[in-house]
């Protein structure tokens, strides 16, 4: 009863797996558009879920806003990446939604 209700499973750039109270889901990262850098990626999804998930989103919802950052900060060239609102939201428009896993 007091086990994980959610978690997240990340393997590159692979489907990143996860589960909630809803059952198990995948979510397809879009291949960037060039890798300048893949370090940071991960701290990229990690805190920019985790930031999502504080402003009340939903896991599957809070993901994709950490994918859309994970790429950006692939495509990046900066440790640490600046990007606007406006370029988030043009990558997080290209993170499709969860889909269910069987």
């Amino acid at each position: 009863r007091a086990g994980l209700t959610s978690g997240v499973v990340t393997a590159g750039g692979e489907p990143v797996l996860g589960f909630d109270g809803d059952g198990l889901f995948s979510i397809a990262p879009p291949a960037p558009r060039r890798i300048a850098d893949v370090t940071g990626a991960g701290d990229a999804l990690t805190g920019a879920t985790v930031a999502a998930l504080l402003n009340g989103l939903p896991l599957r919802a809070a993901l994709r806003e950490g994918i859309a950052a994970s790429i950006l900060a692939i495509e990046s060239t900066e440790a640490v990446p600046a990007f606007s609102a406006a370029n988030f939201a043009q990558m997080l428009a290209l993170v499709p939604g969860a889909l269910e896993v069987a």
